[in-house]
């Protein structure tokens, strides 16, 4: 008993020892930083439930307004905050070749569907080389193409509610995870689900496993950073073999059904098949010498990532603008005139007639920065980088290889010297009249920089076309349950209140 007491103390001793020089780094580098907690970090109350990462990182933005960065620890990793626009912009665009990087939680030898995908690969992994593959799906030109099966998707959504002939009460953000599944599914995989018909399906329910990150994925996230090393040894993987092998095997069904059918349709895969093509016949002539190797594992990993960024995003991004719709009839009402002089005899709008919507591309966007789909971005140093002192306070801050730097997108967006009243909800923004007044980097709803988000063109298309089918069909109005402010969650990593957004859907007289 004895030896394994003073074992354990000795261990105890020794993480003490250790962490407490790591928790001096900032201090040595002469730079501002906000007091960790032993071992979890700044993060820790985020961690233990008690308030949200976002809520946190706004405190310290706020608290050290008349600094240009921040030290921070994550767990017991310190990472820089940056608040200056300046800064923002030279990691991101102006030294983009320094912090090309995300943070790696896991190597893809361990997880290979988790960090094989875009996001996570690094600049030696390759990712300008996928990006590059993966590009040419998210042109305008294909945007077009997929519009046809969004419309699709967006008109079974909206049949399904009609058909009630009644006001129907809706819990937003459960809707219209279901909406997103059904866009995803025919854009990225090329399978038809109706999950609103079809509650239980099974492309739904694993996608719903996928992107769950509360509990003991939550967990899982937590000990990647505490001990990266032990849950490397044990092999512990980010999805589970259930969800794994499940898209493993829609990817694996299609591509062979697709390849010995010769099948073409206007999706992701197709995109990735004809790129496996082309690398196949590069390698064949020997002149593919940097090309990132595109296996069908690979093209799991990316449209399993697809899926997971809009499963949740954009459907939290739709519950969001739904709800401040909802709770501002004025702002609902000008919208919905906008769409009746934009679309004639409530004919399907058009891929040309929805890009010229002005006032809902305020809406939109007023939406996306009052609830940013995450509360910071992320680079990773890749070499030695110092940050030259410009403030009276500053020194020389040399950063080494693997520093990790945040980019507090959410605190920024409601930093009321960038956008005065910033709790108000008030599309006029981003009207051509004000649009100007926005200072660049300010607004970061998708990143910035060669690094941004991928799918931006695809997320926007989707959440417009989805508001004015749901516009022309159904008033807006809040119900006994809805939460006016809303309570966001502190124990979710996605920020949607823990008892839901709920709203009812009440039809239009026209359609009467």
């Amino acid at each position: 008993m004895w030896p394994f007491v003073v074992i354990a103390v000795l261990v105890t001793a020794f993480c003490y020892i250790k962490l407490s020089k790591v928790y001096k780094y900032w201090d040595e580098q002469g730079v501002a930083y906000e007091k960790p907690v032993f071992m979890l970090g700044n993060l820790a109350s985020s961690i233990l439930r008690t308030k949200s990462s976002r809520d946190i990182l706004a405190s310290v933005y706020k608290k050290f307004s008349d600094h240009r960065y921040v030290g921070l620890y994550q767990f017991h990793e310190p990472v820089l905050l940056i608040r200056d626009l300046e800064l923002i912009k030279q990691i991101t665009v102006k030294d983009f070749d320094v912090f090309p990087d995300h943070k790696t939680f896991l190597p893809a030898n361990v997880d290979a569907l988790w960090g094989k995908n875009l996001f996570q690969m690094s600049s030696k992994d390759g990712w300008q080389s996928m990006r590059a593959t993966l590009s040419p799906a998210f042109t305008s030109s294909k945007m077009k193409v997929l519009y046809v099966l969004m419309q699709d998707c967006t008109e079974r959504f909206i049949k399904h509610f009609k058909n009630q002939n009644q006001s129907v009460s809706i819990n937003a953000k459960d809707v219209f995870t279901r909406f997103a599944n059904d866009i995803i599914g025919t854009s990225a995989f090329g399978i038809n689900c109706n999950s609103m018909e079809n509650q239980d399906n099974e492309f739904y329910l694993m996608g719903k496993e996928a992107t769950d990150f509360s509990g003991f994925k939550i967990l899982k996230f937590a000990m990647y950073g505490i001990s990266p090393t032990i849950m490397k040894i044990f092999g512990i993987k980010i999805f589970n073999k259930k969800v794994s092998s499940f898209f493993r095997k829609i990817i694996k069904e299609t591509l062979d059904y697709r390849k010995k059918r010769n099948i073409i349709r206007p999706d992701m895969i197709h995109l990735m098949m004809e790129a496996q093509k082309l690398q196949e016949s590069l390698e064949e002539n020997k002149t593919n010498k940097h090309s990132t190797e595109l296996t069908d594992e690979s093209m799991t990993a990316q449209a399993l990532i697809f899926f997971t960024a809009g499963f949740e995003t954009i459907s939290s991004a739709m519950s969001f603008v739904v709800y401040e719709l909802g709770v501002h009839p004025d702002i609902q009402e000008k919208l919905y005139q906008e769409i009746c002089q934009s679309v004639i005899n409530k004919e399907s709008v058009t891929y040309e007639t929805l890009s010229m919507m002005k006032y809902l591309e305020c809406v939109v966007s007023e939406s996306l920065r009052l609830h940013s789909a995450v509360a910071v971005l992320d680079r990773k140093c890749i070499k030695p980088y110092t940050i030259h002192p410009v403030l009276s306070h500053e020194k020389p801050l040399h950063l080494k290889e693997g520093s990790l730097i945040w980019i507090p997108n959410d605190a920024i967006q409601h930093d009321e010297k960038y956008f005065p009243n910033p709790e108000k909800f008030d599309p006029e923004r981003f009207s051509n009249d004000n649009k100007h007044k926005i200072v660049p980097f300010t607004y970061l709803p998708f990143g910035t920089g060669p690094r941004n988000c991928i799918g931006s063109r695809f997320a926007l298309l989707e959440i417009k076309l989805m508001l004015v089918e749901l516009l022309q069909n159904f008033e807006i109005v809040p119900n006994e349950k809805t939460q006016i402010p809303l309570k966001l969650s502190k124990s979710n990593f996605n920020a949607i209140p823990d008892d839901g957004i709920w709203l009812t859907l009440q039809p239009r007289v026209m359609n009467n």
